[in-house]
């Protein structure tokens, strides 16, 4: 993300990065110790708005248009449409190396060709960048790279021409064969360490996302998935590796993978900030930047012209980045205690970012550190978030003991004092808001606020199963023995489905007349078939109603709506399933059992008992 930033604020400033190592002038000469030599400094140059001069033109005229003052800097000329020329002169004074390879340190350039004029012979053109297919290189490298043959005592000119859509960079080092083969071995090295970790860190966010279900955790591995690949593609590892024989897209991979990791670092922040809580005006600005950047990563594919939108995407992270920060920030002045680690992460990124721009301009001594200053920055920023991530659950789930221990101490405390007149009022007014009159069990209005919670949880996670059950021929019960003996009948069929349904989670509810139902949270089909069949059995076998000295039978006809994990389903459709499966039982001859699930479908065999005699 970082490497990103820098380069985007390199090229939009037209920043000149210092060289290391002051040079003898605009000619490059080896001697025996010469391993490596960095030649930003040793190059002339000349801006072509045209882009129309060859090689024989800039060679011919090259004497009254190329600069003649030493640079201070590497060369770094920023987002420009014009193509560069650059010229030095390399004599190999005493070297005995006769094998050299030439190394642009900006991988992202579209074209770059080098033209090798020696004293006798036709001019040797060799190209590479970005937009040029990978085997065209002179050498497998991520960067781009030119050989050059160079005996003891020979002396040759080198143009470079440079032609890009993105900014001009013209960091440029000459090795020795031997020297650039060690020096990549080691960079290898350090770039495997780095990307293991990104792939270890990606693979361990995504199972966890996995275990729990955390979107932070989703988002946070589409960011390294994203900036693990937009940084190998800085460094030219993914045009080496991924798509070598897509120099069209390669060309084009970086803006897009500006705007997709930009979107993803936005909506990781905002989700583990929670902006929508804690900072509401800046979660809409990153919504809405994040529209944007998802726009922005299509536009690079279709766009007839790239220039101009890997300037608006590259100027837009830079903003992004900043918002992010400020959001960072924002939250930690307002105490939320993720934001610690949050802008720690951070940091840690923009501590890399600083130790490399000081090595760069000299203040800082060039080794391990400094030159992978921003590949350990951002392991540091990874690493920070993950324990950032692991911090923040580990909080909310000790906020919630803390929540359930509250709750539990408060609960304990309510029962101590039920003698109290106070509290004895508020338990009697929450009875009678929420309890039937005749029965004793939950009514209608609490019935229906339970089951619209307990959908909701639904969608997110665990089955419900919804029991709705009725007396069978309850009318001609209450015509032959009058309202007094329907009532008690109501009240000992209540009893006995409060004793039948135990789990603290379960409700037993009057719906309305002498329809029962229960709400049975966590409850796969089967566990609901059982249940079922429970309160059937139990209710025939144990429910005998006396009244005036005559022993009556109860039986109970009952339809079950199952709704699985995750599935959406509005109260009124899984009542209605439920209502479908009772009228099934009585049709088929009550004292049944009928389940379906919430499309309609049949979820196991009817349990079904012969009728009592006495019935």
């Amino acid at each position: 993300m970082i490497r990103l930033l820098l380069v985007v604020m390199l090229a939009l400033s037209s920043l000149q990065v210092l060289a290391a190592g002051a040079p003898d002038g605009l000619f490059v000469k080896l001697d025996r110790a010469s391993d490596v030599i960095d030649i930003s400094r040793h190059l002339a140059f000349y801006e072509d708005p045209s882009s129309n001069l060859n090689i024989y033109q800039i060679k011919r005229r090259w004497p009254d248009i190329g600069s003649k003052t030493i640079p201070p800097k590497a060369y770094n000329f920023g987002f420009t449409d014009s193509t560069y020329w650059f010229h030095t002169r390399v004599e190999n004074v005493s070297s005995p190396n006769d094998q050299w390879v030439i190394e642009g340190l900006y991988p992202i350039i579209d074209e770059m060709e080098l033209f090798v004029v020696r004293a006798a012979g036709p001019i040797e053109r060799q190209i590479a960048g970005d937009s040029v297919p990978f085997h065209r290189r002179a050498r497998d490298h991520h960067n781009i790279n030119f050989d050059l043959t160079l005996n003891r005592g020979e002396s040759v000119d080198l143009y470079f021409r440079v032609k890009t859509s993105g900014a001009v960079q013209m960091r440029t080092k000459l090795w020795s064969l031997d020297s650039f083969s060690h020096a990549d071995h080691q960079e290898r090295f350090v770039l495997g360490l780095f990307y293991g970790l990104l792939i270890a860190m990606l693979i361990f966010s995504f199972l966890i996302f996995l275990s729990i279900r955390d979107t932070n955790y989703l988002w946070y591995s589409g960011y390294i998935f994203n900036y693990g690949i937009l940084q190998s593609s800085l460094n030219g590892l993914s045009f080496e590796h991924l798509w070598p024989d897509s120099p069209w897209w390669n060309n084009r991979a970086v803006a897009v993978l500006i705007a997709s990791g930009m979107f993803f670092v936005l909506g990781f922040s905002r989700s583990f900030l929670a902006l929508k809580a804690n900072a509401p005006v800046l979660n809409r600005t990153f919504l809405a930047m994040m529209g944007v950047f998802a726009l922005a990563a299509v536009a690079p594919m279709i766009s007839p012209s790239y220039a101009p939108v890997i300037r608006f995407n590259s100027f837009f992270a830079v903003l992004a980045a900043t918002l992010v920060m400020f959001a960072g920030g924002v939250c930690l002045y307002r105490n939320y205690r993720p934001a610690r680690f949050f802008m720690l992460a951070w940091t840690a990124l923009l501590a890399g970012m600083l130790l490399y721009l000081f090595k760069t301009f000299g203040v800082l001594p060039a080794n391990v550190v400094t030159e992978y200053a921003i590949q350990i920055g951002s392991a540091f920023e990874v690493i920070l978030l993950s324990i950032a991530l692991a911090d923040r659950l580990r909080h909310m789930t000790q906020e919630t003991q803390r929540i359930q221990s509250e709750m539990n101490t408060a609960l304990e405390s309510r029962v101590a004092e039920r003698t109290a007149a106070l509290e004895s009022a508020n338990r009697q007014l929450e009875m009678l808001s929420s309890t039937d009159g005749l029965t004793g069990v939950f009514n209608r209005r609490y019935f229906d606020k339970h089951l619209r919670k307990e959908l909701v949880r639904c969608r997110r996670r665990g089955s419900l199963a919804l029991i709705l059950l009725d007396v069978d021929h309850f009318k001609a019960f209450n015509d032959n023995l009058g309202h007094q003996a329907g009532d008690s009948c109501l009240r000992k069929l209540a009893d006995k489905l409060t004793n039948l349904v135990r789990r603290e989670t379960d409700i037993v509810c009057r719906y309305g007349g002498e329809e029962f139902a229960i709400v049975l949270p966590y409850t796969d089909a089967a566990g609901a078939r059982q249940v079922a069949n429970q309160v059937r059995a139990g209710v025939e076998s144990d429910l005998w109603f006396e009244w005036e000295g005559e022993p009556h039978s109860v039986t109970v006809s009952i339809g079950v709506a199952v709704v699985g994990s995750g599935i959406a389903v509005e109260p009124d459709e899984a009542v209605a399933v439920a209502d479908e499966a009772l009228y099934t039982s009585k049709a088929e001859g009550r004292n049944r059992v009928t389940a379906l699930d919430v499309s309609g479908h049949s979820v196991g065999p009817a349990a079904v008992k012969p009728q009592l005699a006495a019935e």
